[in-house]
């Protein structure tokens, strides 16, 4: 499905389909999914996915029902919100994140689930890539592998010897660190990390960025951050940031730089898995998917904002450039 095809769905869908779906017909499949965030954040994931649902023949009312739980970006809260999805006996439940998919497996070890996390294995919610073994299969977008490519993209931008904060969930691992500082003495940067769980933790560590002589940002992979991204992105734009991101969709919304695979391609695959688990493959049997194709996108509107002049060789290598 092309992009334009998809936003063309993915509108008329929206029309159609409530924020929150939770009654369901007798005899239809049911499809849950637990968030972490706000229904309305929540839609970046749900809406993209029912409507590939729809594309492959899944019509929400007529071959399928939902049930969409949301945790209002109170973690704490997924424990419960799981045990009451669980109890409705869905056929698959889909999660996104590391937080989300602990929750579920907690709840259930015999229901399907189909997880998009940064890395499966290393969150140890699988046993391995090509046979997870147990419920669990799902999406690994290799999230901490690119973690510090993103640095060395963001580098670029920024005078000799910066500082560069991290910015990092509180609930998802660590793993791309070593990996993240090897590449930030290579390059002559400082490091310094934010670690946040809630939206006005995020506010507060961008506003105090500039008054620790932060010169630009890196936000690392997370389902909580994505989520975020608008407020990061407008905090960014008032505070005069550099920030790069995770998903190259990012920059369509103003973010500056992007690295990172397609978020609708990770769609399509989440709903690959889901549909064949609906009709029958067992989780533990369906090797963990993961992206094939990387992507740097730049938006030349908010470096000119941010009086940023981009090397010829980070445009020469941008796959898309926003105006």
């Amino acid at each position: 499905m092309r992009r334009r095809e998809f936003i063309s769905l993915f509108g008329s869908a929206a029309l159609v389909w409530p924020q929150v779906a939770r009654a369901q017909q007798p005899g239809l499949p049911l499809v849950g999914m637990l968030l972490v965030f706000p229904p309305e954040a929540g839609k970046t994931f749900t809406e993209p996915i029912r409507a590939f649902m729809q594309a492959l023949g899944y019509i929400e009312g007529r071959t399928v029902a939902f049930d969409f739980r949301y945790a209002d970006g109170q973690v704490e809260e997924l424990p419960g919100l799981a045990a009451d999805l669980v109890a409705r006996r869905p056929a698959v439940i889909s999660t996104f994140g590391d937080a989300t998919a602990r929750a579920a497996q907690a709840a259930t070890t015999t229901i399907p689930i189909v997880a998009m996390s940064e890395d499966l294995v290393r969150a140890k919610l699988v046993l391995n890539l090509t046979r997870p073994e147990g419920n669990t299969t799902g999406v690994s977008i290799m999230g901490t592998e690119l973690d510090a490519k993103r640095l060395e993209l963001l580098v670029e931008l920024l005078p000799p010897r910066s500082t560069v904060m991290l910015l990092a969930d509180s609930t998802t691992h660590r793993e791309s660190r070593p990996a993240v500082q090897a590449a930030a003495q290579t390059l002559g940067v400082t490091l310094q990390e934010a670690v946040v769980s809630t939206p006005d933790e995020v506010e507060r560590a961008l506003r105090n960025a500039r008054p620790r002589g932060i010169a630009g940002v890196n936000v690392l992979s997370s389902a909580f951050l994505f989520a975020q991204r608008g407020r990061i992105i407008k905090l960014a734009a008032e505070l005069g940031l550099p920030v790069i991101y995770q998903w190259p969709e990012t920059t369509e919304d103003g973010g500056l730089i992007a690295y990172g695979p397609s978020l609708h391609g990770a769609f399509r695959q989440v709903t690959t898995l889901v549909v064949k688990v609906l009709q029958g493959r067992k989780p533990g049997e369906l090797p963990v998917e993961q992206p094939t194709r990387f992507a740097l996108y730049l938006n030349l509107r908010t470096a000119r904002a941010l009086n940023l002049t981009i090397p010829p060789l980070v445009l020469l290598r941008a796959d898309k450039t926003t105006e």
